[in-house]
């Protein structure tokens, strides 16, 4: 298989994947009006995902390493069908619970899995490549509100989690047979991974800006449509709109990030992205008409998608030994926060308000900028080169 067809499948999966977790998102407000759920148990039901995500991801990154990315990502993806469709047949907290835990769980080998399965393009293209993987999330982020919307007003909720389940099992029943299952598999002798001090500098920024993507990603629409009171088909445009603009930033980003660093580095632009998109995010809350909302938090947004591609180049090149050991050890640090925002997000705004929970976020990104300033050199050049 060529690498632009390999490419291809990546981005594939990951854009299937993310249709899968916003599924949940978009669908949760009527799950909860229907049974009875307060926005606490909500909020448990998004954070029981990523603790299965995050606790499984250096794990899931391992088994990749060691048997072969391919194979393990496809063996998961169907599973995840699977826990996608039991959501359509349970009926209390503990099932949600139990079934978005094991969709985490098998969800977690997709980006280490597709991170060591990078290792097959040059170098100097990681970060390009990393960022068209990563918009394969925002395409399925953006996706997701308004096919699982329309989906659940003709077949309900349950019907449109069903649906969602059937094109993963297809996918990734494709996936098990038409891409090679050998690819990227370890060697007995390779290490688990050696730790550095810029890979845990990366992990711990990876921690504040899966904050910021918490409230992206689970909590886009429910803030549009509960707490600003935009039209709920508004609401759902404005989340589509959130992804669009990552989905093209990534990818641009990444693309820009490659064709900088011989001359300018890595440092200086992200540092300046990552603190600009805090300052514009924490000025949303002052705003009150929904153009000013919509496109500050975008920007916001965009700016921080378009920091991935550099990101996870430096992650690639600080755990050359256990691509994909080190790709799930940054991962699983960093989604340690989207299990801890869903949870400490509702827990905030009911004692200051919702403008508090967005100003967290806001300061979560400034951390972020702070760890990767500690990353790299005061020169701003990349401590250590990808060639």
């Amino acid at each position: 298989m060529g690498r632009k067809q390999l490419l291809g499948w990546m981005v594939g999966s990951i854009t299937v994947n993310y249709l899968g977790r916003n599924a949940m998102s978009v669908a949760g407000p009527d799950i909860a009006k229907q049974y009875g759920f307060s926005e606490a148990e909500l909020g448990q039901i998004f954070a029981a995902f990523w603790l299965g995500y995050a606790v499984m991801m250096w794990p899931s990154g391992w088994l990749a390493d060691r048997y072969g990315a391919a194979r393990v990502l496809g063996i998961c993806g169907l599973i995840t069908a699977a826990a996608l469709a039991g959501n359509a047949a349970v009926s209390v907290l503990f099932g949600f619970l139990a079934l978005r835990l094991a969709f985490g769980v098998f969800s977690a080998v997709f980006y280490p899995a597709c991170g060591s399965m990078t290792l097959a393009f040059p170098s100097e293209q990681f970060a390009s490549v990393q960022g068209l993987v990563g918009a394969g999330s925002n395409i399925g982020a953006a996706v997701a509100p308004m096919l699982v919307l329309g989906l659940s007003r003709w077949w309900g909720w349950q019907g449109a989690f069903l649906a969602v389940a059937g094109l993963t099992l297809g996918f990734f029943g494709l996936w098990v047979w038409r891409v090679p299952m050998t690819h990227a598999v370890a060697t007995e002798q390779r290490e688990f991974l050696r730790l550095s001090r810029p890979l845990v500098l990366l992990s711990l920024q990876y921690f504040c800006i899966s904050y910021f993507y918490s409230f992206g990603d689970s909590w886009s629409f429910y803030y549009f449509r509960e707490i600003r009171h935009f039209p709920e088909e508004q609401s759902a445009l404005f989340a589509t709109l959130l992804q669009v603009a990552g989905g093209v930033m990534m990818p641009l980003g990444g693309w820009v990030t490659d064709l900088m660093a011989p001359r300018w580095g890595r440092g200086r632009p992200i540092f300046i992205g990552l603190a600009g998109s805090g300052v514009m995010l924490a000025a949303s809350t002052w705003m009150v008409s929904p153009v000013a909302v919509l496109t500050l938090i975008t920007a916001a947004y965009g700016l921080v998608v378009a920091c991935e591609g550099a990101f996870w180049w430096a992650v690639l090149t600080n755990s050359a030994d256990s691509p994909g050991a080190g790709y799930g050890l940054a991962n699983g640090i960093g989604n340690l926060a989207q299990f801890a925002a869903p949870l400490l997000m509702p827990w905030i705004a009911a004692r200051w308000g919702w403008d508090a929970a967005v100003w967290s976020v806001a300061l979560a990104l400034a951390g972020a900028a702070a760890f990767w300033a500690s990353t790299y050199s005061a020169s701003w050049r990349p401590l250590r080169s990808s060639s």
